[in-house]
């Protein structure tokens, strides 16, 4: 986790302000500018020449987010110093056998859009049956049934359990709008 440390705090107007940040782990530094639009909207720039061309030209910034926890959790895993490539989603799961048994499982997906692991789960969890089942072959990700199946206690339901950040390699070729956009809701129980 990176150590926020913040150096200034610039006001454009009483609800408009750039932050210029220090993201401190271990031997290496990385600082970014935030500019925090009335506390609803929140955009990420990695150097004063991305940030000047925001408010000149209309340049998008590396991520931008609605809510400051969202802001605050990129900041806390973003990768610093030769670790360029964004951040990834981690979708976790589980297999829950009707003797209780777990089987714990993830898959990892690119995340071009830096879409925060609380709006990916809120969209996810509009497709899933009852909020939190699906059945994971209907949208092309590994089961997670181990053992021979057993009709007195398997099923196919799987549970979702949430996204995170992670800099994990990506294990699925769908980045994850892709994979939000294709997947269906199952049928309820």
């Amino acid at each position: 986790m990176n150590k926020i440390i913040t150096i200034t705090t610039e006001y454009l107007s009483p609800s408009r302000s750039i932050e210029i940040l220090n993201l401190v782990r271990f031997e290496e530094s990385k600082q970014v500018y935030v500019y925090n639009f009335e506390g609803k909207h929140f955009r990420i720039f990695e150097s004063l020449v991305d940030l000047i061309q925001f408010f000149e030209i209309g340049m998008e910034p590396l991520a931008s987010f609605d809510s400051e926890s969202d802001l605050e959790e990129f900041l806390d895993q973003m990768p610093i110093g030769d670790k360029k490539r964004p951040l990834n989603l981690k979708l976790n799961y589980l297999y829950r056998d009707g003797a209780n048994y777990k089987q714990f499982g993830s898959v990892v997906f690119a995340n071009p859009n830096f879409l925060p692991p609380r709006k990916a789960s809120e969209q996810l969890r509009e497709k899933l049956i009852s909020n939190e089942f699906f059945v994971p072959q209907y949208w092309f990700l590994p089961r997670l049934q181990y053992h021979p199946y057993d009709p007195e206690i398997d099923h196919d339901y799987h549970e979702f359990e949430r996204f995170e950040w992670t800099e994990e390699e990506v294990t699925d070729k769908r980045d994850l709008k892709e994979f939000l956009e294709v997947i269906e809701k199952g049928y309820e129980i």
